[in-house]
């Protein structure tokens, strides 16, 4: 893993409304999966949006804050972060890194065959 030379100063976001844009600019390409409920809900299958919500509520949102803030105070890359916080969670940063990858090719691809 190649380091950093000493005394490097890494990128930072210039405002708060830099951030958010990009924030917004990435859940654009998550479409799909808040597209799910609504089509299950018109066909009937309203009552899977119950359990949607709270899972979505109880685990999804802590989980993204948290691992905001983790990549706020360690600032890195997912991977890197993680390893800063402690030397075993880097994996859990690269399962992340792998995870946006095979989603970003599944939807390039899945346009294409649609």
């Amino acid at each position: 893993m190649a380091q950093a030379a000493p005394g490097a100063q890494r990128d930072t976001w210039t405002s708060n409304r830099g951030f958010i844009l990009a924030a917004v600019g990435s859940a654009v390409g998550l479409g799909n999966i808040w597209r799910f409920p609504g089509v299950a809900y018109e066909s009937g299958g309203g009552a899977f949006l119950v359990p949607y919500l709270i899972a979505l509520m109880t685990a999804g949102f802590p989980i993204l804050f948290l691992d905001y803030a983790i990549g706020h105070r360690y600032r890195g890359s997912a991977p890197l972060a993680l390893r800063r916080l402690n030397r075993r969670t880097e994996a859990i940063g690269w399962f992340q890194t792998m995870l946006l990858f095979i989603i970003s090719e599944v939807m390039l691809f899945g346009a294409f065959f649609t």
